[in-house]
């Protein structure tokens, strides 16, 4: 597959041996870098492995890992231009916004053959499409902004029109499209000042249901998706929501409920997904809680959430690492924002810079410069977590007395050798790939042959039998290298590897 990124990147990577063929994304110069910085932090006797070996996403049939393509209806980002990153990643769903305004830009007149292109590329690269149906459109009254929190269609000539684009988008893509969501944080506030009201919230209930029910007529076996919640921490918009839903008898409509979030610690906000999950379960136990955009910027940026922070590629990469497997983790669906940085061409919300939470870094031009180490690290876990792998769930009784631990716990369907994915969740990452060497009791260990993976480089060694004591089913770990990044400790039969 020919990859598309700049010519000086090009240029750089023939002229060093690293450059692996068996690669479909080569590592860039600057990922190498920080790989070999990152490496240096292993103990020099443990010996090294190869690297994980990437897994495209047409060779795998079932993931929890997605990524978002959005902002493409307000031409921010490229799909042509990143589309080729797609199926090297691993990711199995691509999260879209359908874009009403670029769709029908005369009255009664819709064009989808921008987004046709799109939804196929998706499907033609093995990923599942997520199409999300917003934002609104000017050339009708009151039917709402084109962008984030600039309002919900609200006269009856703007909802109707809503109404017959919604279903001439099902009708088009039902056969192409299988998860649907509605709008995109509507509980950020519709007009861009003061608070939000309980009048908001219920009108976006009364949208999602007009607009839920268009989707159920129009492909009866679609998944739809409802919220994209901005702020996880908002209960009582959440109550209002699923009190209307209940009272109206539409809580069947709603399949999954969706969230967003950015704390500067990826660990946290987990309790307000908790009184989530307790929400949904009191309405029906059978909605899917989904993490629908989350992600770090890779510098510091004035505006857009983890704004006035410091932030280099590679906090970048540990903070998307920890935020992916602390969702996956718990069993669930998580979706990376996003696939490439954004330029806000167009002023929005006082908007008019770039935004580099991408994966791939992208130029003025929206052209792809070239990956990120996140790009690579993001892929790293695409690769292992997915198909026969799957959650266990938080593991509370890994017992160390020298560290903050996140673990979890992952089995596989085959042999039921395990995984364990551990990192150090004290703060938000850093800059340092020191780690510190130190002392894991594991209380339930069907591992037998132990190998240490570090998710951000894909780097994997054999973990010394001299550090391990069995003590029945549990086992003791000593001088085990950790650090604010995740680390995995598996069976080297699941592990496939690039020598």
């Amino acid at each position: 597959m020919k990859i598309k990124i700049a010519l000086t990147s090009i240029l750089l990577a023939s002229s060093l041996a690293f450059a692996d063929s068996r690669r479909a994304v080569p590592h860039t110069p600057e990922a190498e870098s920080a790989i070999a910085k990152i490496k240096s932090g292993i103990p020099q006797d443990w010996k090294y492995l190869g690297m994980l070996k990437p897994k495209k996403a047409t060779e795998i049939n079932y993931s929890l890992l997605g990524v978002g393509g959005e902002t493409l209806g307000r031409d921010f980002a490229d799909f042509h231009a990143y589309k080729d990153y797609l199926e090297p990643l691993g990711a199995k769903r691509l999260r879209l916004q359908s874009g009403w305004a670029k769709t029908e830009q005369k009255r009664g007149v819709y064009d989808f053959a921008w987004l046709d292109a799109i939804i196929d590329g998706t499907i033609e690269r093995g990923l599942d499409p997520w199409l999300e149906l917003s934002y609104g459109n000017l050339i009708y009254p009151d039917a709402g902004g084109t962008g984030l929190g600039e309002g919900l269609p609200q006269s009856e000539e703007g909802l109707a029109a809503w109404d017959r684009y919604v279903e001439k988008a099902v009708k088009h893509f039902a056969d192409r499209v299988t998860y649907w969501e509605v709008w995109n944080e509507a509980d950020i506030n519709h007009r861009g000042k003061g608070e939000v009201t309980e009048e908001m919230d219920l009108a976006y209930a009364r949208l999602f249901v007009r607009t839920a029910e268009t989707i159920r007529r129009e492909d009866p076996d679609g998944f739809i998706v409802g919220y994209a919640l901005a702020g996880v921490g908002r209960p009582e918009t959440v109550n209002i929501f699923m009190e209307y839903l209940a009272n109206h008898g539409k809580v069947q409509l709603l399949d999954g409920f969706s969230y967003h979030g950015y704390p500067q610690n990826p660990d946290n906000d987990f309790e307000h997904v908790a009184r989530l999950r307790a929400t949904m379960d009191k309405y029906n136990p059978g909605i899917v809680l989904w993490q629908g955009e989350t992600g770090a910027p890779s510098e510091n940026q004035p505006q857009f959430a983890l704004r006035n922070l410091d932030w280099t590629e590679l906090s970048q990469a540990k903070w998307n690492t920890r935020r992916a497997l602390a969702h996956i983790g718990r069993g669930i669906p998580y979706s990376q924002f996003q696939i490439s940085d954004m330029y806000y061409k167009q002023k929005v919300r006082d908007y008019n810079t770039l935004n580099t939470k991408g994966l791939l870094k992208a130029n003025p031009d929206l052209s792809i410069e070239r990956p990120k180490l996140t790009y690579y690290s993001y892929q790293n876990l695409c690769s292992f977590f997915n198909d026969g792998v799957s959650p266990k769930g938080k593991v509370d009784g890994i017992e160390s007395p020298r560290a903050t631990l996140s673990a979890f716990s992952f089995g596989h369907a085959v042999n039921g050798r395990q995984a364990f994915a551990i990192w150090d969740n004290s703060s938000k990452p850093g800059e340092s790939t020191k780690r510190q060497n130190i002392r894991l009791t594991i209380p339930e260990f069907r591992i037998v042959n132990p190998v240490y993976i570090d998710a951000l480089s894909g780097a994997v060694y054999t973990i010394p039998p001299e550090k391990i004591t069995y003590y029945g089913a549990a086992a003791d770990l000593r001088d085990i290298p950790i650090w604010d990044a995740p680390i995995i400790i598996t069976d080297h039969s699941l592990v496939d590897l690039i020598p």
